[in-house]
């Protein structure tokens, strides 16, 4: 075999820093945190759109379950490790991520954090059920006599 083709890498690779695997952020995410980040990062795949990564449910429903992807994401935005860039959800849109360097500063004053909150408002979580009385339900329950 030539020196040539034995250099040669088949394929795309993804790169996780050894500074940040090692960091007390990434040790404090959950594993399905790190498959999710790991995910994503492959996404980005080294070119310029590193704060223009589309992630959508249907990909998370193919790696997790979704309450589980709900939490890994939360904790990755909250670990400083992605931001959400566009929020998705309305008339189907999907969520824009962007890849960030927060988590450099992760425990110090100079960390940026990010309330949840305020990005996933609490009415967006809420998971309705029939009767439940919601901007002026007009499908009441009728009583009968």
């Amino acid at each position: 075999m030539s020196r040539k083709n034995r250099n040669k890498i088949n394929g795309s690779f993804t790169v996780l820093e050894d500074i940040m695997t090692d960091s007390a952020p990434w040790k404090d995410l959950s594993i399905h945190a790190r498959y999710l980040y790991f995910e994503i990062k492959k996404k980005w795949a080294g070119h310029d759109n590193r704060r223009n990564i589309i992630f959508t449910q249907k990909e998370a429903k193919n790696i997790m379950a979704i309450d589980t992807f709900v939490k890994s994401r939360n904790k990755l935005i909250e670990s400083g490790f992605i931001d959400v860039i566009e929020r998705g959800g309305l008339f189907k849109q999907p969520a824009i991520y962007g890849l960030t360097n927060r988590w450099e500063k992760y425990g110090t004053k100079d960390f940026i954090k990010v309330d949840i909150k305020k990005i996933f408002p609490e009415i967006y979580k809420t998971k309705f059920k029939k009767g439940h009385k919601f901007m002026g339900n007009r499908f009441k329950k009728k009583e009968h006599l």
